[in-house]
């Protein structure tokens, strides 16, 4: 009879202990996981620049908080509800991420824990169907390019002409198209010959804010002393050691390919400095198809 009457006692500590965990200490109503072949880095652009499948003019989500590649918190408007979604992010292994949403009803948190054990409801299906169209939005994404596997190498050695720009980094390629005939004005009115493909230096890469500050470079020929010019100036790229990775897709997002690198670093325990560098071998106004645009993408190993 006593080990009885303490097991009973034990049992209703036990319930107190999960009713206190689950109504007051659990921050969340609905938690949804998946696994999914794409580094961090990858899905967390993702997840910034994610609107639920609706236009830009529509927001829906809103970013709160962010850790960048690990975290980040988030408010969707569905109808008339506010969801707060709490993303984590967790390499699983070498190649796989692990997504973990924790999704609650702003308005009717209380409500939801009732109800969320019991059967599917609205709030439930909504969940779903938010993580899902997230899931399709990666799926689809990732076909818009190619990477190569991450290997040691080396930045080649440059001397450039080059100016200084500014950008968010899906707005890069555009802002380096509108900014072409500067350059290459200044280069053909001053008789300099090209001495290969163009390139970008980023200067500053500020992940959270998702804007880049970089160096636009066309290579030359060293020797010469050129007019000064208060757009157009000229350094030497010194060759360096780095991880490269090759990228074949539209340079609007050649920026998937640092995340790859940045992920491999990672798992490899290789410091880097984050300050990409890229090669563009296509000139996209000849058109074609976007998959067979090259450029090789590196990041320079702190020394």
């Amino acid at each position: 009879m006593l080990q009885s009457k303490w097991f009973k006692i034990a049992l209703l500590f036990a319930f107190i202990i999960g009713c206190i965990w689950y109504f007051i200490i659990k921050d969340y109503n609905y938690r949804i996981t998946f696994t999914i072949a794409q580094p961090p880095g990858i899905i967390f652009d993702g997840l910034t620049k994610w609107n639920n499948g609706k236009l830009s003019n529509d927001k829906v989500v809103t970013t709160l908080e962010q850790t960048p590649f690990s975290k980040i918190k988030q408010e969707l408007v569905i109808g008339d509800s506010i969801f707060k979604i709490d993303w984590q992010l967790k390499r699983e292994n070498d190649s796989s991420t692990l997504v973990i949403a924790r999704v609650s009803d702003k308005e009717h948190f209380f409500k939801q824990n009732l109800q969320v054990p019991f059967y599917q409801n609205t709030f439930v299906k909504q969940s779903i169907s938010a993580v899902e169209n997230f899931y399709k939005t990666l799926i689809y994404n990732r076909r818009n390019y190619k990477l190569s596997e991450v290997i040691s190498s080396k930045i080649p050695p440059k001397y450039c002409a080059y100016i200084a720009l500014k950008s968010k980094t899906d707005d890069k390629a555009s802002v380096m198209v509108k900014n072409i005939p500067k350059i290459m004005h200044y280069i053909k009115d001053n008789g300099i010959t090209l001495d290969g493909d163009p390139f970008t230096e980023i200067t500053k890469w500020d992940i959270e804010k998702d804007s880049i500050e970089f160096n636009f470079c066309f290579p030359i020929k060293k020797g010469k002393t050129y007019p000064e010019t208060q757009q157009v100036f000229f350094k030497q790229i010194k060759e360096r050691a780095a991880l490269q990775t090759t990228f074949n897709g539209n340079y609007k997002i050649s920026h998937m390919a640092w995340y790859k690198i940045l992920h491999f670093a990672e798992i490899n325990n290789i410091n880097l400095e984050k300050l990409p560098m890229e090669f563009f071998l296509n000139d996209p106004h000849a058109g074609g198809n976007d998959l067979e645009w090259v450029a090789k993408i590196y990041v320079p190993i702190k020394n």
